[in-house]
């Protein structure tokens, strides 16, 4: 190391020792009880150097800080995340608006609830064989191959009633509701 990194590094060092001892003396300081004061010295301007020679010895006052006002804030600003809604608030609803809705909704109240339906058919047509005068049509559903006869059942919800070139007519066992399924894969052709 030559002399210069030294004398600089040294400098250093006091430098952060003598920081480290105001610190220690800073924390040290005993705090006074009661009203916190600060010394408010007048402004002077540099006008001319007989102004300052005119100028009256140091004047110090003593302002309380305890007599300024307090910061007030508004309570939103701490919702940073807030969301906010730009739509346009709905205009308030006059007596006879009011009445016509709640006449709506104690008329809905009283209907009866609508008739259970049959859900919708997810049958395919996959084919059909005929043997021994007896006619099997193929069905598939979600991955699931099924084979049923006229008067057999498909699943345990689903029953074979009628079968002709151009439907297949099922019943929904849970409803008795008869439903109707559309032959249109062409394709699949009778085995015989």
């Amino acid at each position: 190391m030559d002399s210069a990194e030294k004398k600089r590094k040294l400098l250093l060092g006091g430098a952060l020792l003598a920081t480290l001892i105001a610190v220690i003396l800073v924390e040290e300081e005993p705090e006074e009880e009661g009203a916190i004061t600060a010394t408010v010295e007048p402004v002077q301007s540099a006008k001319s150097g007989n102004d300052r020679n005119k100028a009256p010895e140091k004047n110090t006052e003593h302002l309380d800080i305890s007599k300024l006002g307090q910061r007030t804030f508004d309570p939103s600003a701490g919702k940073l995340f807030a969301s906010t809604n730009w739509t346009p608030k709905k205009p308030a609803l006059t007596l006879e608006e009011q009445a016509a809705k709640a006449e709506e909704q104690r008329a809905k109240a009283a209907a009866p609830p609508p008739a259970p339906t049959a859900p919708p058919l997810q049958f395919k047509y996959a084919g059909k064989a005929i043997s021994d005068n007896q006619t099997w049509v193929f069905l598939s559903r979600s991955g699931e191959n099924h084979i049923a006869k006229i008067g057999g059942k498909v699943t345990d919800q689903y029953r074979l009633d009628a079968i002709n070139d151009t439907a297949i007519t099922l019943t929904y066992l849970p409803l008795n509701i008869k439903q109707t399924l559309t032959i249109t894969n062409k394709l699949a052709g009778n085995i015989q």
